[in-house]
């Protein structure tokens, strides 16, 4: 029966252990996340003046890695993915400006924030991150500019991209063979995240989960008896968010997006079929 249950999770990540659904529908999952969802990002500078020590385009690659705010709604990014992909340029996109000075009063370098990037669109586009350092001025440097944000995805740059790792682990599992039973009691301490017990004639997990897989108790022991797996029906994946949108809404609208693609799929059979 499958089944999903929330391990952890706070604003910008989410564990979840996933039992009962094939691995290929979990790495589809995990890829649509990564290059198939779409956030909101600065893809276009024009600079009105610049007399820093930093080039235009060093400025527009910064500028173009903060993450945005983005509409929360998963049908909506789901259909806007699917338009992406087959072409569709969005018409939504957002202006935000920028104009910094250091007056030669200052008598020192001005650090220059994410935060001091205004919007100016009726609505407004907000950083993820306040605190996010842009570059520095010197004294008398002045820099203008308006940024333009607007909708894309993964697949087209990773900036776009609305998460920063997503993985996951299939749950170890240590088979043991009483048969070959060895020393046991010093078995256990072979282990480097010190998962192991060895009870009632048993080798056994204290937490499978703390497994990382290194196989240190299996190469320990010479009889054979511990053996060490993994079952691939039960996954814990980890996702997190950069903070454009909230991690349940990334995974919901990875799930719309697959769906969107199979009806697609499905539609086109039934008409070669008709053929």
């Amino acid at each position: 029966m499958a089944e999903i249950k929330i391990i952890e999770e706070n604003e910008h990540f989410l564990k979840l252990e996933i039992s009962g659904f094939p691995k290929e529908i979990v790495n589809a999952l995990r890829r649509t996340m990564i290059a198939e969802v779409p956030t909101l990002a600065i893809d276009e500078v024009l600079f009105t003046e610049n007399t820093s020590s930093l080039y235009n385009e060093y400025i527009a690659h910064r500028l173009g890695l903060l993450p945005l705010k983005t509409n929360p709604d998963p049908e909506f990014l789901a259909n806007l993915s699917i338009d992406i992909q087959n072409g569709l340029i969005p018409e939504y996109r957002s202006d935000l400006q920028l104009r910094a000075e250091c007056p030669p009063q200052a008598g020192k370098s001005l650090t220059i924030y994410s935060s001091d990037l205004k919007s100016l669109g009726a609505e407004e586009i907000e950083v993820v991150e306040k605190n996010i350092p842009l570059f520095k001025l010197g004294v008398g440097q002045i820099v203008e500019l308006q940024a333009f944000a607007r909708y894309g995805i993964g697949k087209q740059h990773a900036k776009f991209s609305p998460v920063s790792p997503v993985s996951y682990s299939f749950k170890p599992v240590l088979i043991f063979d009483k048969s070959k039973e060895f020393n046991c009691e010093e078995h256990v301490n072979v282990c480097p995240k010190q998962c192991l017990e060895y009870k009632d004639g048993v080798l056994r997990f204290t937490d499978a989960w703390e497994c990382i897989l290194c196989r240190a108790c299996e190469k320990d022991c010479k009889t054979g008896a511990t053996k060490i797996s993994w079952d691939e029906s039960i996954v814990r994946m980890t996702i997190e968010s950069t903070g454009s949108l909230p991690p349940k809404v990334i995974l919901k609208t990875a799930a719309l997006i697959l769906i969107r693609k199979l009806e697609i799929l499905v539609s086109l059979l039934e008409k070669r079929r008709k053929l």
